[in-house]
């Protein structure tokens, strides 16, 4: 295992800065064996390096996933929360989003074609705004 921190690559710098450039975060992830994607683990991993650098702290996040399995990415929204507590970024925990994703339930346009999840997702973007407003509202942008 090499560290970088002393020649931080170009990507893993913008990617940084894109963070810093935004409020919140909002993670939306599959479930790959009861976890996350090692892509998005390694994302997480550069964005909290070198130390004292961290792009997550004090940021807002929520997570949220959807599969065609019955728990729908439960145990992978878990393991990222994890590492989202690790990282010091103040998460939404309530309400929960666990999509059971079924064809047909987004169309071609990107619609969610099922009434009832439409309107869960609306209502959990809302409840997303009110807690990024109260976070940024009290935290220090910068860790």
């Amino acid at each position: 295992m090499i560290d970088y921190d002393a020649d931080f690559p170009q990507s893993a710098r913008a990617f940084k800065d894109a963070l810093k450039a935004v409020d919140a975060l909002l993670f939306v992830t599959p479930e790959y064996n009861r976890s996350i994607p090692g892509g998005l683990k390694n994302a997480i991993d550069w964005a909290s390096r070198p130390y004292g650098t961290n792009s997550f702290a004090n940021k807002p996040s929520a997570v949220i996933g959807a599969s065609p399995g019955a728990i729908g990415t439960a145990v992978a929204q878990q393991s990222l929360r994890s590492v989202l507590g690790f990282c010091n970024s103040p998460q939404m925990n309530a309400p929960e989003a666990y999509i059971h994703f079924t064809p047909g339930l987004i169309n071609d346009a990107g619609e969610v074609t099922v009434a009832s999840t439409e309107t869960f997702l609306r209502h959990y973007m809302e409840a997303f705004h009110t807690f990024v407003a109260r976070v940024v509202s009290t935290l220090p942008k910068d860790a």
